[in-house]
């Protein structure tokens, strides 16, 4: 039996993920798996999607998915890999009760992990904690040999033509052809999704070969250099360029000049454009204040949402949303019948909105304005880390009284915000301001560090 103090901290609050042969074997992956099966039967349910993305660990995962599965009594529809906004897709538009897919995300290639999901495809939020109780507990059920399910491998080709399919149904033809470059960093990326780009634009591919370790870098566009992808677009004289992360959930936008475009201002393009005033936004905790500064005096109603995409699908449902934005370029769009997240589909739209305005993407963004955001993590001892965040939220309710508390403490200033929360994960509290002005921004940012480090020495 495990060690438990070894493996708990790859039981996560959206997945399970960690370091191959530290906290995460077959074994273990197989055995939550089979806890996963068991919350499945348990509603009725017979059959899920399997698939994953292509780290040189997760083929080894996805038949460990689908052991544990079967072997708890239910059917895998298997897909050995595919982007998961397709698969989630396929589990979406499958007769299927739910789904799991093997990934690390935008982790370094010696991690990887599962995501359970839904029959909708949004991932499991609650039912995570409950497969860590069980597996602690050694609470799993398998089921007799002739009652073992079965395991059906599927051909990619087919869903992947039904989602590029989905998607020209429910987008607007552009009305000229555009110079994208798509950067899949050796991820899942590089499978299905320049097909889709190149049915109406000219597509330039940079490391678009799927490769588990990685040899382009880091598969995290958000935080790593992306100096290759910024110079092919200035070197084809592109319109626009997007990098996405290892299982393509993330995709950066860099404008005809390699600049960044943050999340937020494009989740702000894409509500003038596809919305109508009333309805609602939502944004995660991390989002600049930009979202509400500029969405709001149009109409639209901006609800804050706990970061992690599993959460912003939950609150989607709750608040009847047809947009969501999170500031790692998650990006939802209900308003097309889904609540789990799609990049591809929401950089899609936009391409179609940079054709068809006849401005470059620079000028689409140039109205928003700049606005600066900076960072920051405090050590705290884990023993005292929520005793500090609940003594700051303390604090700050004290002080302004209309705060956001969802998720660690937010104060929306005008034209400013600063969020303070524990790391869910780690030993931190995190602090994350963001202003008109950088001035205004470092300002905020040393006001409030201060007021963390004074409360870790109260407390």
């Amino acid at each position: 039996m495990y060690d438990w103090n070894l493996i708990e901290s790859s039981f996560r609050a959206k997945d399970i993920r960690g370091v191959i042969g530290k906290n995460v074997f077959p074994d273990l992956i197989t055995r939550a798996a089979a806890i996963f099966a068991n919350l499945i039967e348990e509603k009725g349910g017979k059959r899920v999607v399997v698939s994953g993305d292509g780290r040189t660990s997760s083929q080894m995962f996805l038949y460990s998915v689908a052991s544990g599965i079967v072997g708890a009594g239910l059917d895998v529809i298997l897909y050995p890999i595919l982007p998961i906004n397709i698969a989630n897709f396929a589990i979406f538009k499958k007769d299927v009760d739910g789904g799991a897919y093997v990934t690390a995300s935008h982790n370094p290639p010696e991690w990887n992990g599962v995501r359970f999901r839904r029959e909708d495809g949004t991932g499991f939020t609650f039912e995570n904690k409950i497969i860590k109780e069980r597996f602690r507990n050694g609470n799993v059920r398998w089921v007799d040999w002739e009652k073992v399910g079965e395991i059906y491998v599927e051909n990619i080709d087919g869903i992947i033509r039904e989602y590029i399919d989905f998607v020209l149904d429910n987008t607007e033809v552009p009305n000229r052809s555009l110079k994208i470059v798509l950067d899949p960093r050796n991820g899942v990326a590089s499978i299905g999704i320049p097909k889709l780009f190149s049915k109406y634009h000219t597509v330039y591919s940079l490391n678009s070969h799927v490769d588990g370790k990685f040899k382009a870098g880091a598969p995290d566009p958000v935080d790593t250099a992306i100096t290759s992808t910024i110079d092919l677009i200035r070197g084809t004289k592109a319109d626009f360029g997007i990098v996405f992360d290892g299982d393509g959930d993330r995709g950066v936008v860099l404008d005809e000049n390699g600049k960044r475009v943050p999340a937020e201002s494009i989740g702000i393009i894409l509500a003038e454009r596809l919305l109508k005033p009333g309805d609602t936004v939502i944004a995660n905790l991390e989002c600049s204040s930009i979202i509400k500064e500029k969405l709001e005096p149009m109409g639209y109603k901006v609800v804050d949402a706990i970061v992690g995409d599993v959460f912003i699908s939950e609150k989607i449902k709750e608040v009847n949303a047809k947009l969501a934005v999170e500031n790692s370029y998650h990006l939802f769009l209900p308003l097309y019948g889904y609540y789990y997240d799609d990049v591809v589909m929401a950089e899609f739209i936009l391409a179609s909105i940079i054709a068809n305005e006849g401005k470059p993407l620079s000028k689409l963004v140039e109205p928003i304005g700049e606005f600066y955001v900076l960072r920051e993590n405090v050590e705290v001892p884990e023993e005292k880390k929520w005793a500090i965040a609940e003594k700051i939220k303390e604090i700050l309710m004290n002080k302004f009284g209309d705060v956001v508390t969802i998720d660690g403490v937010k104060v929306y200033f005008e034209r400013s915000s600063v969020l303070i929360r524990p790391s869910n994960t780690e030993p931190l509290i995190r602090i994350i301001v963001d202003a008109r002005s950088r001035e205004k921004a470092l300002e905020l940012m040393k006001e409030y560090k201060k007021l963390v480090l004074e409360t870790i020495n109260k407390v």
